[in-house]
């Protein structure tokens, strides 16, 4: 065994080259994983948050206005409709509740009172109504996709109440 004496190079790297080592890899970790694509579980938990959210907007828009709101939900998508008179509208496709598709793959499964609701049909008439005192429909709409590992349920009380939770896969 050799002394170390205070005149024999030291090998090794110093604490500022292993930091800036340390920043580099952590930067492009960052860079690594914002640059992959969301995973279906992620873009379904996305998509429910985003109708859960327009779904209160809706809400909102309705007591502000004084004037029903509805719903309509397809295979495909969704749409959400006003109330004029008598008839049901669609929203301005300006507006923030304009109709939209769903993500491919996407499937929708609406319960009402404890009944499976069709969602095959066109849209004619909103199958969940929100009207201008706050009240919404009850219902339980399960988004899914087969790639998801878990479903995304929005659950609606009748006091306008929303709620989205993970749910089991069936």
């Amino acid at each position: 065994m050799q002394p170390i004496s205070a005149t024999s190079p030291v090998r090794g790297f110093t604490l500022l080259e292993v930091m800036l080592v340390m920043a580099i890899l952590g930067m492009l970790a960052v860079t690594v994983s914002l640059a992959l694509p969301e995973s279906s579980q992620q873009r379904l938990e996305s998509e429910a948050r985003r109708l859960k959210a327009q779904i209160g907007l809706a809400a909102e828009q309705a007591i502000y206005r004084n004037r029903d709101h509805g719903l309509w939900l397809g295979e495909a998508g969704y749409r959400f409709y006003r109330r004029e008179k008598a008839r049901w509208l669609p929203v301005d496709t300006d507006s923030r509740l304009a109709a939209l598709a769903l993500n491919e793959g996407t499937t929708l499964r609406l319960r009402m009172a404890g009944q499976p609701v069709d969602t095959s049909g066109k849209a004619r008439e909103p199958q969940i109504f929100i009207a201008s005192d706050g009240q919404i429909s009850e219902f339980e709409l399960t988004l899914g996709h087969p790639d998801a590992q878990w479903p995304q349920v929005i659950r609606a009380s009748f006091a306008g109440n929303l709620r989205l939770v993970q749910a089991e896969r069936p």
